[in-house]
């Protein structure tokens, strides 16, 4: 009977191993396909929104100086005639 018990602690010791080296080859996977996305896919999306934020922000400035200096009403208040101010 001892001998049962002992080599039935041994057979589950060595399958709790196993399930240990498993989860832990697996976890190690998903670890490395995550930074694999994050290099891949993620960093460059970042940079090209920011890219294209740069460029928004750039060309929204460069139109809005030139409707300021072209007269436009974009943002810039028209002067008042003396005459027409009201005391």
């Amino acid at each position: 009977m001892d001998a049962t018990v002992t080599d039935a602690a041994d057979r589950a010791r060595l399958q709790i191993i196993r399930a240990d080296e498993l989860v832990t080859r697996t976890l190690d996977r998903v670890e490395e396909t995550t930074d694999m996305v994050q290099k891949t896919v993620v960093s460059p999306v970042r940079q090209f929104s920011g890219l294209i934020q740069g460029v928004t922000a750039g060309i929204e400035f460069l139109l809005g100086s030139l409707g300021r200096r072209n007269g436009g009403s974009r943002g810039a208040r028209r002067p008042v005639p003396q005459d027409e101010m009201f005391i």
